[in-house]
């Protein structure tokens, strides 16, 4: 089996940040981080090939385009992880709720707007029954956080 890195084309640091849709700082600074395998460098001109951009299709799938945290995504790329941080177990459980978390607020906000589409009301906010329950119902949800009303007027 032939090396990888032997065979592999080699492309410029400044031609990926272009192919990834990332800025040229944001590439050296994973580079920096150890995120991905040290870059060929012909001069100062980081170069490289296919086992980098694998791990930055990795990071972009996980940090750049969803909801992982950078330092989670490393957690989950590190070959032996500090004894005091997540097993990468861990962090992927967490990232896979916090994506279902997005997901329902996504539907949520998609639901909404559907309705507004077709709400035959003037003013849907203002004048829809059904929008304004459940309107009403997502306030009363976000001031719970907040303690019974008692508790608020203490605190201020």
């Amino acid at each position: 089996m032939t090396d990888e890195r032997m065979t592999d084309e080699r492309y410029p640091i400044s031609q990926i940040a272009r192919c990834f849709g990332v800025p040229l700082s944001t590439l050296r600074y994973y580079d920096d981080l150890g995120l991905l395998p040290a870059a060929e460098r012909r001069g100062n001109v980081r170069h490289y090939g296919r086992t980098e951009l694998r791990r930055l299709a990795l990071i972009q799938r996980l940090h750049h385009r969803g909801p992982v945290s950078l330092a989670d995504t490393a957690l989950l790329m590190a070959e032996s992880p500090a004894p005091d941080h997540p097993s990468g177990r861990a962090v992927v459980t967490a990232s896979i709720e916090a994506i279902k978390g997005r997901i329902h607020d996504l539907q949520t906000a998609q639901q909404v707007l559907e309705h507004l589409l077709t709400c035959p009301r003037t003013d849907p906010v203002r004048e829809c029954p059904h929008l304004r329950t459940e309107l009403g119902q997502a306030v009363d949800h976000a001031l719970a956080a907040l303690g019974p009303p008692a508790d608020r007027r203490r605190a201020h």
